[in-house]
């Protein structure tokens, strides 16, 4: 007889990433994989990356290999500042706060702001792992009302008004799942909408960078004008997503009640890889790299999008975006993109259903697919056996 915990009760109400039931079938030969949000491997700066981390253990390993400060590495701090700065923001090293990947900082502020049953308002769809950490914080996710140039700012008000929520997180450029981008006058509208109402606005904006097309868009944290706007980024995208390194741009005010929150966690993130992330930008490594990186990342979603054009039903809805890692795509509303997933998997390729994006536990009908971590030579082959499957059962 075997020991069975005994669980509190919300987690089991929490759904885990089906990316990770699908590893096992992913490391299978011949299998093409549209499913992880993951850049690709080939951009990683390996040799740049063992050339720092080599200087740094060779000129001082008792700083990099000791105990850390929990709000970061003092130059790591420094570091994301400046990048951030280059987004048109102002922040001073002493309001940021290092984690370990963007995701943290979510978790960090969900653990000193939220109460059980307290709402917070989210895009549909959404960023999933968001929704997991705030259901295991027993928050209430919302939705907001959106269309194709973000949130609605007169249904963002309403619900402000009738629910109070804690705060409202929201993925401006590029967005995971979606690929779709919050207009300059969307931004605008909810940073005022907010601001106007003490309401804690959450800004998560990790692919800003990964623009292939067209003008980058001012932050919304540009036009906060109370301080109610923490600004969230990550390197896991840009550079690459296993050093961990994620940033969080806060109010003085909230720096050491965050701190206390994080050395309960895991008392400060690992200083190698943010010693490592903070050189490779001092060494001015990093623009030069993202440009390959979207160089890369544009030459395989233009050949999933012209895939997507020759293969997909026309009655498939799918997004063109101009940045990021995804193409959203929506079925006729009886479809069931979990139903779909077996089938496609039972020809060596997978996607991601859209249901676990929705916080009210809809988009049966739709699903996610990831361009950048596939071999350019299998987009055009998956999409076609994705586009037999759709024909067959939408």
């Amino acid at each position: 007889m075997s020991f069975s915990p005994r669980l509190a009760p919300h987690m089991t109400k929490i759904p885990s990433n089906p990316i990770f039931h699908l590893l096992p079938k992913l490391n299978e030969p011949g299998f093409i994989s549209f499913a992880a949000g993951a850049p690709d491997t080939d951009t990683f700066p390996s040799e740049d990356i063992t050339k720092i981390a080599n200087d740094l253990l060779t000129n001082d390993p008792g700083v990099i290999l000791q105990y850390g400060s929990t709000e970061g590495y003092p130059p790591a701090r420094r570091a994301m500042a400046d990048m951030i700065s280059g987004y048109g923001l102002s922040p001073d090293p002493d309001e940021i706060i290092v984690t370990t990947g963007g995701q943290q900082s979510i978790d960090i502020l969900c653990k000193i702001l939220i109460e059980p049953g307290d709402v917070a308002l989210v895009e549909s769809p959404t960023y999933s792992a968001a929704l997991q950490i705030l259901k295991s914080h027993r928050a209430l996710p919302i939705p907001i009302e959106s269309d194709e140039y973000g949130v609605i700012p007169e249904d963002l008000e309403d619900k402000i008004k009738v629910l109070t929520p804690k705060f409202v997180y929201l993925i401006p450029t590029f967005k995971n799942p979606s690929g779709t981008t919050i207009s300059e006058e969307r931004r605008a509208a909810a940073a005022e909408i907010t601001g106007r109402h003490g309401v804690l606005l959450i800004e998560d904006d990790p692919y800003r960078d990964l623009r292939y097309e067209g003008p980058h868009i001012p932050a919304i944290k540009s036009f906060d004008r109370t301080g109610n706007v923490i600004f969230l980024t990550s390197t896991s995208k840009i550079l690459c997503p296993g050093l961990r390194v994620g940033a969080a741009y806060v109010p003085k005010s909230l720096t050491s009640v965050m701190s206390v929150a994080k050395q309960a966690a895991d008392m400060h993130s690992a200083t190698l890889p943010q010693a490592i992330v903070s050189e490779f930008i001092s060494r001015k490594l990093l623009d030069p790299h993202i440009d390959r990186i979207c160089a890369a990342n544009k030459k395989k979603l233009d050949i999933m999008l012209g895939a997507i054009s020759g293969c997909f039903p026309k009655n498939v809805q799918t997004t063109s975006p101009q940045g990021g890692l995804f193409i959203w795509c929506a079925c006729p509303g009886g479809a069931d993109t979990g139903a779909l997933l077996e089938r496609a998997i039972e020809q060596k390729v997978a996607f991601i259903p859209g249901e676990q994006f929705f916080a009210d536990g809809t988009g049966h009908n739709t699903l996610r697919l990831n361009f950048s971590n596939a071999k350019t030579s299998d987009i055009a082959k998956g999409i076609e056996v994705l586009g037999r499957v759709l024909s067959e059962n939408v």
